[in-house]
């Protein structure tokens, strides 16, 4: 999804092309030489389809994805005092509240 071959997926999903700005997925190698980044997308979107998924359906799952990107990017902070932890910063919920409100 990060080769900017789709690039509607970037608007609707509200990411970027850098993948070092989701720790989730960048944590490893995020290149390998082996692996075509653009193919993969190409089977993968090929097969939602195969599958039978609507087009609706198969945005829904990128809506999630990219959700669930954002959500590698919430940071927490301790509560004073107490065992709990709390959102440290909004941004980063904003931008996955909206992804996720997308997808219902």
């Amino acid at each position: 999804m990060m080769t900017n071959y789709k690039p509607e997926l970037f608007e609707m999903m509200l990411i970027t092309t850098n993948p070092y700005d989701f720790p989730m997925i960048s944590q490893g190698q995020i290149t390998v030489a082996s692996i075509d980044d653009k193919e993969e997308l190409v089977a993968t979107d090929t097969a939602i389809d195969i599958l039978g998924f609507t087009h609706d359906e198969k945005m829904g799952i990128y809506k999630l994805t990219g959700a669930v990107m954002h959500h590698g990017n919430m940071k927490f902070k301790q509560k004073q005092r107490e065992e709990q932890a709390e959102p440290d910063g909004t941004e980063v919920q904003q931008h996955g509240t909206a992804v996720h409100q997308l997808h219902q």
